[in-house]
């Protein structure tokens, strides 16, 4: 829903009511106040004006350091990267990736998280089915077995899955709401979790971990944000395929947010960013993901703000996966965080609900 709001200076002047008239209802029915706020606050914004981001401190650090703004939101990883899963090194990231997020959020940052879940049966995998870097592929996971209680499959997805939500907890105990998005790029085919026959599998273990996280472990700090591939996993070069993308589609009472991931690739037609501002990706998720907000959760650099404020798309949130470099030049860095149409953090204003914040 569109509404109208007053800015006075560079600020956004925002009081949300969790409770008001017409307030998003959050597909967690016991979303904590502050995640209520944070959801009230996004849809305020939709269709008017696009949040920043950017993944990693590090990179949120050089935007700052580049244009003396900071990204509205930050997006971190949970995912301790190192084999073997849970060992002396991947634990450590983890950790350290809760305390990141809980110390973003007290300073103002909208806090998004990705799952880049390691293949659950493979210690030593990776979350690819091919080749990644240096490491060897880790082949295929069975999701049919998966979602039948009993099998091994099943065992070892929600054995890990229990693991990594014991730092979700943390979060959750902490009032940090998280942007949560699972399963990112979900039907593109290189991450395990996408069941290139049988797409329905990958939507029922998005149903199953939503109701352990939410029912189950009471887990009450996430807006589900759900993310496609810039091509899907069915044969051909076509990147529209509406029918196959929404067999992976969970139902709408599991999504808060929808979105894409899109990187300039010339063989399926994505522009550069500094060209275009994705109109096709906004209307293939529009026919996904019908009446949710939609943002590019992930992409190689805000798309062409200027087309975005005189055409659209009007995206939710445009968030980076690279800093000022190669990829994302940072005269375009410049341009991007400091365009009126952009929102940056200190333009962001809203009621944060909850136990007073650490200074």
């Amino acid at each position: 829903m569109k509404r109208s709001f007053m800015r006075w200076t560079l600020a956004i002047i925002l009081t949300v009511t969790v409770s008001g008239a017409g307030a998003m209802e959050p597909v967690d029915k016991n979303l904590i106040s502050e995640g209520r706020a944070l959801l009230n606050y996004l849809e305020s914004i939709y269709g008017d004006q696009t949040l920043s981001g950017i993944s990693g401190v590090q990179n949120a650090e050089a935007v700052f350091k580049e244009t003396g703004k900071k990204p509205a939101i930050v997006a971190l990883d949970l995912s301790g990267w190192n084999s073997p899963t849970w060992g002396e090194t991947y634990t450590p990231v983890v950790e350290r990736m809760v305390e990141t997020a809980i110390a973003q959020w007290r300073q103002g940052a909208i806090v998004a998280v990705q799952f880049h879940w390691k293949h659950p049966g493979k210690p030593d995998g990776t979350a690819w089915v091919g080749k990644h870097g240096n490491n060897p592929p880790s082949g295929p996971f069975d999701l049919a077995a998966a979602c039948k209680p009993g099998t091994e499959p099943h065992r070892q997805f929600m054995e890990d899955l229990a693991r990594h939500a014991d730092y979700l907890e943390k979060l959750a105990d902490a009032r940090v709401p998280i942007l949560w998005r699972p399963f990112h790029e979900i039907d593109g085919g290189w991450f395990w979790w996408t069941d290139k026959d049988q797409p329905e599998n990958t939507a029922e273990l998005w149903r199953q971990m939503f109701n352990y996280l939410v029912k189950e472990r009471k887990i009450h700090n996430l807006i589900w944000v759900y993310s496609a591939g810039l091509k899907p996993a069915a044969p051909g070069k076509d990147v529209t395929q509406i029918a196959y993308r929404q067999r992976f589609y969970p139902g709408a009472e599991y999504v808060d947010i929808s979105g894409i991931d899109i990187y300039p690739n010339d063989y399926y037609g994505w522009a550069e960013a500094q060209d275009d501002a994705y109109q096709k990706a906004f209307d293939i998720m529009q026919q996904v993901s019908p009446g949710k907000m939609l943002a590019l959760a992930e992409c190689g650099a805000i798309p062409n703000p200027d087309i975005m404020e005189t055409t659209g798309p009007r995206w939710l949130y445009v968030l980076p996966w690279w800093g000022p470099g190669d990829r994302n030049p940072a005269e375009w860095v410049r341009k991007t965080y400091t365009h009126k149409g952009i929102l940056t953090r200190d333009e962001v204003t809203m009621e944060r609900t909850g136990p007073p914040q650490a200074p």
